[in-house]
């Protein structure tokens, strides 16, 4: 009898021990974001996930290095999708359908050296500024170009729908040529077909960093900002990454990213 009762607690015993095995899960990273964001109720396209799409062309905030998508940008949305407890999915796209990709929730947001614009407030909802910038205009070394006077009369190229080409065509008597990449406008000054490219600044000396034949002929002053765009239907998840942006501005994140990428401010 005795035989018989030691056999069955030892059975129970054994039951109990795998049923509460079944019930313990090492949480990774990943679950870890995936519990965070199910318990702040932060909706994304997928669950756990936040879904990003950016134009990986303007470096040093976004491009592609080898297989890789690299830049000031991606490092920041990273490290906004930690404070979110988000894994991070980070999509190459073409720059004209980013606004309607977003709008539609084909991504829950899109950074892409975006500036801040009133018309383009109509279309999507933006976080606060996260870098301010000006333009500059990237000529070849010896073409003489190096003030906005001796850039008169001459070809601007230009990526199109970007501010880069609303400040080409303000300049007097500017031939402004379009580019659906911003690659192919400094391939077609390096071929001589342009005189210069009107970018962002950041672009244009990070291009004339990288080629002995570039550099930048002059600046000009438009303190622009930058931001993230959102569909208009998402203040909640507006709302949280500005908190996480914010929160990644007073930790010294922000600061770190910044001297990766750009040096000591």
């Amino acid at each position: 009898m005795k035989r018989k009762v030691f056999f069955i607690l030892t059975v129970l015993i054994i039951i109990t021990g795998l049923l509460l095995s079944g019930c313990t899960k090492t949480v990774s990273a990943q679950d870890e974001g995936q519990v965070a964001a199910q318990s702040s109720d932060l909706k994304t396209i997928k669950p756990g996930v936040l879904t990003v799409g950016s134009d990986c062309t303007w470096p040093p905030m976004e491009y592609i290095e080898g297989d890789k998508i690299v830049g000031f940008d991606v490092d920041l949305t990273q490290a906004i999708a930690d404070k979110l407890g988000l894994k991070l999915d980070y999509q190459n796209s073409a720059w004209d359908g980013l606004f309607p990709a977003v709008a539609a929730h084909k991504y829950d947001m899109v950074i892409s050296s975006i500036t801040i614009t009133d018309d383009r407030k109509k279309e999507m909802d933006f976080s606060d500024p996260y870098y301010k910038t000006d333009q500059s205009v990237t000529v070849k070394k010896d073409s003489g170009i190096d003030s906005i006077d001796k850039f008169e009369g001459k070809t601007a190229a230009v990526q199109i729908g970007t501010t880069g080409e609303l400040v080409a065509k303000d300049i007097k008597d500017v031939t402004v040529k379009t580019y659906d990449d911003i690659l192919l406008a400094f391939e077609d000054l390096k071929a001589g077909r342009v005189d210069g490219v009107v970018s962002d600044s950041y672009v244009g000396y990070a291009y004339a960093t990288k080629d002995d034949e570039l550099t930048v002929g002059f600046d000009i002053s438009t303190d622009e900002q930058l931001g993230i765009g959102f569909a208009k239907d998402t203040p909640e998840l507006v709302e949280a990454v500005n908190k996480a942006l914010k929160e990644i501005m007073e930790d010294g994140t922000y600061d770190e990213i910044y001297t990766k990428w750009f040096g000591e401010k």
